[in-house]
């Protein structure tokens, strides 16, 4: 019996180590807490009438200058951040931004200081060490020869959007510009969307696709009832992207063009 009984309790604990190397080893999907997911509406890539790029940090590299400009300016007023912290927020209107960082107070009163620095240091000494992606032109000429509208939205006043445009050298292709003077608000709310696609000329928001590169572009895609997809250019996990929305996600402009041209990819 007393055999038998250690035979029975090696056989439960051999069992339970089993379960918690299968425990342990299973890979886990990343919990990102800040982000609701998203329900997301099926189509084809390749096949929407319209695609609105959102300017800063998927078609030019914005992210981290505007974080490390965002540091620097914040250190001005007493206020310390990681990378990681502005990073969290990059991609969402500069006053929420600002709103979620600084602490009630002292801080939140001098907001308005703070982001007229931030844009005086933005558009002297970042603004022209910035560089467009490689691929930008092929993919927009290759969407464009598929017969579909582009519109380029940013957040920049007119000066700063003439510049992406320099840049870019997409004018010849695109149809709509949307500047940060033509809306109240940028991401995550709809506003930039919301008056590209009435630019264009499309009634019917499901028509067209979002291609913006940070969760809160793919909210703000949501807020407007369109798809959108991500770029991984933004800095931002693929699972952040996809729980915030995003129906795809991919590397940069080239490889989003590869993918058009791959129907079981694009479809």
């Amino acid at each position: 019996m007393a055999v038998a009984r250690r035979i029975r309790r090696r056989g439960w604990m051999n069992a339970a180590n089993k379960s918690n190397q299968t425990t342990t080893t299973e890979p886990r999907r990343p919990v990102v807490r800040h982000l609701a997911v998203r329900s997301r509406t099926a189509g084809s890539l390749a096949e929407a009438k319209a695609y609105v790029f959102h300017v800063e940090g998927t078609l030019v590299d914005t992210v981290l200058p505007s974080v490390n400009c965002w540091l620097q300016t914040l250190a001005e007023f007493g206020q310390v951040f990681r990378t990681a912290d502005v990073h969290r927020f990059h991609g969402m209107d500069s006053e929420d931004l600002l709103d979620r960082l600084l602490p009630e107070g002292a801080a939140r009163e001098n907001k308005e200081f703070i982001l007229a620095k931030y844009r005086s240091r933005w558009a002297t000494e970042v603004l022209p060490t910035l560089r467009a992606f490689p691929g930008v032109r092929e993919l927009i000429g290759e969407l464009v020869a598929r017969g579909a509208k582009i519109a380029l939205v940013s957040t920049g006043g007119a000066e700063e959007v003439a510049h992406y445009r320099t840049l870019l050298g997409v004018d010849d292709l695109v149809e709509v510009v949307v500047s940060g003077e033509d809306v109240a608000r940028g991401m995550p709310h709809p506003d930039l969307i919301a008056a590209a696609l009435d630019k264009l000329g499309i009634r019917q928001p499901g028509d067209a696709l979002l291609v913006g590169h940070s969760p809160y572009d793919a909210e703000a895609a949501h807020a407007a009832h369109m798809r959108s997809v991500g770029m991984l250019t933004g800095l931002f996990a693929r699972a952040d992207l996809v729980n915030a929305g995003s129906q795809s996600v991919f590397l940069d402009a080239k490889s989003l063009r590869q993918a058009l041209a791959t129907p079981e990819v694009a479809a």
